[in-house]
C-alpha cells in the first residue's frame, strides 16, 4: 500500500508541474528579445552564446530542471538533477545541532537560485526576482526571461556596488567557467536565412 500511495504522489506531482525541453535556437531568439537595441552595454552576440551554452550544460534545456547543491563543496551533490516531476530527497536534513539546514537548490532553464532569485518557502532567500521559485520550472519562458533580465541589470547597472554582488557575479563566473570559449559563431546554426 505504501509504494502505490509514493507512486501516486509522484504521478501527481508530475502532472502539477510542467516542464518541456526547449531548442538552442529558442532560448536564443528568447534572449535576443530581450536585447535593447539602444544599450550598448547590453547582451553581445559572444555573451548571447555563453548564456545559451549555460542553459544547455545546466538544465539541458528542460525548464524544468532542478538541482539540489552540496553545501559543503557547493557543487552538485552526487549528481542529483531532478526534472521537477519529483524530489527523491529530503527537503532538509538536521544539522548536528538539531537544526534543519538550508536547502541551496537552482531552478529551471537559468539554473536560478532559490537563495538569491526566488523563493521557495523553505530556504531563506533575498528573492531579487520576487516571484515563487515554482514559477521557474513551468514551460512559460517568459518569466524565467524576467528575472535573468533583472538579475544582468542588477549587476549592469550597479557594477560592483549592485545589491548582492558576490552572488550576482557568482552566477556570471559560472557561466564563464562553464562556456567562456563559446562565440556568436557557436549560435549560427540559429541564424535563419
Amino acid at each position: 500500500m505504501k509504494v502505490f500511495v509514493a507512486v501516486l504522489l509522484s504521478v501527481l506531482g508530475a502532472s502539477l508541474v510542467q516542464g518541456r525541453i526547449v531548442s538552442k535556437c529558442e532560448v536564443q531568439e528568447a534572449l535576443a528579445d530581450l536585447q535593447d537595441p539602444n544599450d550598448p552595454r547590453g547582451l553581445t552576440p559572444d555573451l548571447l552564446a555563453k548564456i545559451v551554452c549555460h542553459v544547455e550544460v545546466a538544465s539541458g534545456f528542460n525548464t524544468s530542471a532542478v538541482t539540489r547543491l552540496d553545501h559543503k563543496r557547493d557543487r552538485r551533490s552526487s549528481g542529483e538533477h531532478f526534472d521537477g516531476s519529483g524530489d527523491s530527497s529530503e527537503e532538509k536534513s538536521q544539522r548536528p545541532n538539531g537544526r534543519p539546514k538550508e536547502v541551496h537548490s537552482l531552478y529551471g532553464l537559468f539554473q536560478l537560485s532559490n537563495q538569491l532569485v526566488c523563493s521557495d518557502g523553505a530556504s531563506p532567500s533575498y528573492n531579487i526576482c520576487s516571484m515563487s521559485c515554482n514559477n521557474l520550472i513551468d514551460d512559460d519562458l517568459s518569466d524565467d526571461l524576467q528575472c535573468v533580465s533583472k538579475v544582468a541589470g542588477a549587476l549592469k547597472k550597479n557594477g560592483f556596488r549592485a545589491k548582492f554582488f558576490e552572488n550576482l557575479k557568482q552566477w556570471f563566473m559560472n557561466i564563464y567557467r562553464q562556456c567562456g570559449n563559446k562565440t556568436s559563431a557557436d549560435l549560427d546554426v540559429c541564424v535563419q536565412p
